[in-house]
């Protein structure tokens, strides 16, 4: 087993060590030149790209640098002692992608993702390798627990499986195109997706409350009702002074929040626009490709949500919830840390609310309100598991080490609880266990597929 580790380690490690814009780069390219795009095209629409998620993550940094100190001045000042640090996702990303086993799970979920579009089990291409980082972490969750190589390779394919579907669920539910803009664009960032199927459900009971049931309350809405306050750059000032004012700072530093988040506010839209007009020549052809070869299969290519986080209501709900938050994890009996490293990085989840709510903003924080409420509870169980992991990679500290954004990943839970159980159910249960989950995803899929086959008939009768 770890003749194969190491062999799949030396073949992908230099390239995932290169960064998340150079996969972008060069697969963006590949699938160009593959739907006959032409090389000149195919490039330039790869740079572009690039650039595009370039400039999104400079300005997220940018924000999420801005709003960080806030929420530790926030956290500090209600005080509290808890067991376990917030030390951030991007420390658990760089676990993941310093263990060998990370090597084995991009291979996997690649061999996952062909295998469903050729069964027609999927209709997204993931190109977002870089996000199998949190099947990895479920791997070394069993891992650390366990300390079985062929469990944590199960669960790590059983996720993969069943978020590709939960992918596809969103995308032909039309969110990412109707509501964002981004046309044959589905959003694959592991588990992150399934809270746009809590946020639909959240959304259509909103719909029969009367004073939730219409979604006025948009960015757009306030800027027509209220003038200039409806403007980005007004209201991420406004959100910014009032966040400042909360940490107790200093009016200098106020006025810098303030012009932080209205930069933010203004500019990520921006970016996200570049990589929006350099996806869409990339995207039409890949579908017309598609379509062409396999009957009309429909084609989505799974990016990361990060283009989508510049929108108003996202950015305006990312500093809501910080001190929302915080209070979730003093009110909670038996919590065991703060949301501290990660509050700001929270919007890759606020991103797959704001849709199902038509970017209305009271819907979109009723809904995160409560998904924050979730995810603390769930932190409860993932955060020794966590550390679990931390240890594993040698790191340890005079508290525990873990990460609110695991919290919200709700595969670490089912994945963490199979761990702690292996002695009872063994290799057996866990895969039992992960072939159930498929099997009620691809139920599901297959549900859809007989759906998608009946309108079709129908529309052909009635022509």
């Amino acid at each position: 087993m770890d003749g194969f580790f190491n062999t799949i380690q030396a073949l992908l490690e230099p390239v995932v060590n290169l960064g998340a814009l150079f996969m972008i780069f060069v697969v963006f390219t590949l699938i160009g030149l593959i739907v006959r795009l032409g090389p000149v095209r195919a490039i330039r629409n790869g740079l572009m790209i690039a650039v595009g998620f370039q400039g999104v993550y400079i300005i997220v940094d940018f924000f999420l640098a801005g709003v960080g100190p806030a929420a530790t001045a926030l956290t500090e000042r209600f005080g509290g002692v808890f067991t376990y640090t917030d030390i951030g996702w991007g420390a658990y990303a760089a676990f993941a992608f310093g263990h060998p086993i990370a090597y084995a799970v991009i291979a996997i979920s690649l061999a996952v993702n062909l295998l469903l579009i050729v069964t027609n089990l999927t209709d997204t291409l993931n190109l977002n390798i870089w996000d199998t980082w949190e099947a990895t972490i479920c791997a070394l969750i069993m891992l650390a627990l366990t300390n079985n190589v062929l469990a944590s390779l199960i669960v790590a394919a059983g996720w993969c499986w069943v978020n590709l579907m939960v992918t596809d669920w969103y995308a032909n539910k039309g969110y990412p195109e109707k509501f964002y803009g981004f046309k044959n664009i589905a959003f694959y960032q592991g588990f992150n997706v399934w809270w746009g199927m809590f946020a639909h459900a959240v959304s259509s009971l909103l719909d029969k409350l009367p004073f939730t049931s219409s979604a006025k309350f948009t960015p757009e809405y306030v800027q027509k009702r209220f003038g200039a306050i409806g403007e980005p750059a007004v209201l991420g000032g406004i959100i910014g002074l009032l966040m400042g004012i909360g940490a107790g700072f200093w009016w200098g530093d106020i006025v810098m929040l303030m012009i932080k988040l209205a930069t933010a506010l203004v500019l990520l839209p921006m970016m996200s626009g570049i990589v929006m007009q350099a996806l869409v020549p990339v995207s039409e052809a890949a579908a017309a490709f598609m379509q062409a070869r396999t009957k009309g299969k429909q084609l989505f290519i799974g990016v990361d949500p990060a283009i989508a986080v510049g929108h108003t209501s996202v950015l305006a709900t990312t500093a809501l919830m910080v001190p929302v938050m915080i209070l979730w994890a003093f009110i909670i009996p038996g919590t065991l840390s703060v949301p501290l490293a990660d509050l700001p990085a929270l919007l890759f989840f606020w991103v797959f609310a704001a849709a199902p709510n038509k970017g209305d903003m009271l819907r979109t924080f009723i809904t995160t309100i409560l998904m924050g409420g979730l995810a603390t509870v769930t932190g409860i169980f993932v955060a020794p598991w966590a550390d679990a992991v931390a240890k594993l990679q040698g790191v340890e500290g005079v508290t525990g080490a873990t990460s609110t954004f695991l919290y919200f990943c709700q595969d670490m839970l089912v994945t963490g609880f199979l761990g702690e159980n292996f002695q009872t159910i063994g290799i057996g249960g866990v895969l039992a266990a992960m072939v159930v989950i498929a099997a009620i995803g691809t139920a599901f899929r297959l549900r859809y597929n007989v759906q998608k086959r009946r309108s079709a008939a129908l529309a052909a009768t009635a022509d």
